[in-house]
């Protein structure tokens, strides 16, 4: 079989549907990567009724938001009843596709995934978030027996298991005891192409972050270390896209709110200095690429995978996570010298452009998924 002829089916609950119109959506990149090397047949989405999403949200009502979103999409009954679905738009495909792609692990491709010819990309574990965050682990004990189970079934029958990162290719192995020879990093990708910095200025002392889950990504200690940073450089700007309104009111803190027109997202990535986002646990942190793509040094923290995504001192900063003190000393190193600014957003724009789009991602897929669709025949579609 030809690289032209393998034809590949999407299978997510993520909105990337429409990936070829719109390849800028969250991970739709993948997709559209994928059907520029193969052959995309579609991206099937097994989602819950209506009526029973109403009763998901009714049975794992929680007064804690962040742990009822979380429990909304991480309980064994949803599962189910997802992959339900899934075995059901699967089977009305046979025949149409070579191989499933799926994205991250919550449903099952099937209710015999080991039947299935499936790869797997995803960015975090239901352990990892359970020893770093425990909002993003909310199921209860009489629970998680089942649900790990559940993922370990989904992560141990796919032919190749694609993570982002090695953080998490270790849990992957060491928790749930996946063969290290089918466990491959890969990373994730940009959906914005690295632009063309001649033009680019470093002198304005703006720094971006774009974070929706505010604290958790780590907007609370950026604002403990902003009156830090002010004193230093009291014409400094900060510029917050993400909160519906306003954490803490201080000079220099602009609250942008919700941004989801990515026209003006792009807008603010090019008129700032550098990106921020301090997270206290970012299983991955695919924003700093888009904020790379831009010619932006980044400025995160050392915990999770942030080390492996912003390198050092040459793409960016690392700040030890949770401490204002050393973020505002990040923030002035690269706000208070422009040149610095510009040699590491330089590097940060050629870093991604240079193996981290999704073309590149795919591209480290590509010898495997040729390897799962010729390895049985016979299980096709």
């Amino acid at each position: 079989m030809t690289t032209a002829s393998i034809r590949l089916l999407g299978l997510t609950v993520e909105r990337v549907a429409e990936f070829r119109s719109q390849p800028g959506a969250k991970n739709a990149g993948l997709y559209a990567a994928l059907d520029r090397r193969y052959g995309v047949v579609d991206v099937v989405r097994p989602v819950l009724s209506r009526a029973e999403e109403i009763f998901n949200r009714l049975r794992t009502i929680n007064p804690d938001r962040i742990v009822w979103r979380q429990r909304r999409v991480l309980n064994t009954w949803a599962f189910k009843r997802r992959t339900a679905y899934a075995e059901r738009m699967l089977d009305a495909r046979a025949g149409e596709y070579d191989l499933i792609v799926q994205l991250h692990t919550v449903l099952a491709p099937g209710f015999a995934p080991e039947r299935r010819r499936y790869v797997l990309h995803t960015d975090n574990t239901y352990l990892i978030s359970e020893r770093h965050f425990a909002q993003w682990a909310p199921i209860p004990r009489r629970e998680r027996g089942e649900w790990l189970a559940l993922e370990r079934r989904v992560y141990q029958n796919a032919q190749f298991v694609f993570p982002r990162s090695q953080f998490l290719r270790r849990s992957l192995i060491e928790d749930y005891g996946c063969d290290p020879e089918r466990v491959v990093v890969v990373g994730g990708g940009s959906n914005y192409r690295a632009l063309d910095l001649a033009e680019k200025r470093y002198d304005q002392q703006t720094a971006l972050f774009v974070g929706y889950d505010f604290e958790r990504k780590g907007g609370l200690v950026l604002l403990q270390a902003w009156e830090l940073v002010r004193r230093r450089l009291p014409e400094a700007q900060l510029w917050i896209v993400g909160p519906k309104r306003p954490a803490r009111e201080l000079p220099g803190v602009h609250w942008l709110r919700r941004i989801d027109d990515r026209a003006e997202l792009a807008k603010r990535y090019r008129e700032a200095t550098l990106f921020v986002m301090p997270s206290i646990f970012e299983p991955w942190g695919q924003v700093f690429f888009e904020a790379m793509s831009f010619g932006l040094p980044c400025v995160g923290s050392t915990c999770c995978a942030m080390p492996e995504v912003i390198q050092d001192g040459v793409t960016g900063l690392l700040a030890e996570t949770g401490q204002p003190e050393p973020l505002a000393d990040a923030l002035v190193a690269l706000l208070g010298d422009p040149e610095r600014a510009r040699a590491m957003g330089r590097a940060a724009s050629q870093y991604v452009a240079q193996g981290h789009t999704w073309d590149d991602v795919v591209g480290r897929m590509a010898p495997f998924i040729e390897q799962a669709v010729e390895a049985a025949p016979s299980l096709r579609g």
